[in-house]
């Protein structure tokens, strides 16, 4: 599990990368609104390949994949105000599709992640 872990971070951030790039350059995206992003970007990649590399990355995927959970929940959150006061603008539509699949895959990975983070117990922690 921690390799499948792993690698869906590295993939995940890989495609977020792509995905924030595109839509910031199409859509005019704030700067700062980008380096959120691209922060967790950064973490996924560098946790996902910490724990194949080490093995003992578990936290830093964690602390990734919490931190990805909750800038996607911002997002999502903010386009659902805007889709009730039917304020939001067409292709905003789409990101709030595609944020919806990135909520399905980012939090079980950051549940997941987070259990996993614990030190198994031994009767050497006794």
């Amino acid at each position: 599990m921690n390799k499948l872990l792993s690698w869906l971070a590295i993939v995940f951030g890989i495609i977020y990368f792509f995905y924030e790039t595109w839509y910031h350059i199409s859509y005019d995206q704030s700067t700062l609104n980008l380096t959120a992003d691209y922060i967790s970007v950064f973490l996924l990649c560098f946790a996902g390949i910490t724990n194949l590399r080490l093995k003992k990355g578990m936290g830093l995927l964690c602390g990734a994949w919490g931190y990805t959970f909750c800038i996607m929940y911002r997002a999502f959150i903010w386009r659902m105000d805007a889709l009730e006061a039917q304020d939001l603008e067409n292709h905003e539509t789409l990101v709030l599709k595609v944020l919806i699949l990135a909520l399905i895959v980012s939090f079980p990975a950051f549940i997941i992640s987070f259990i996993k983070s614990f030190p198994e117990k031994t009767s050497a922690n006794y």
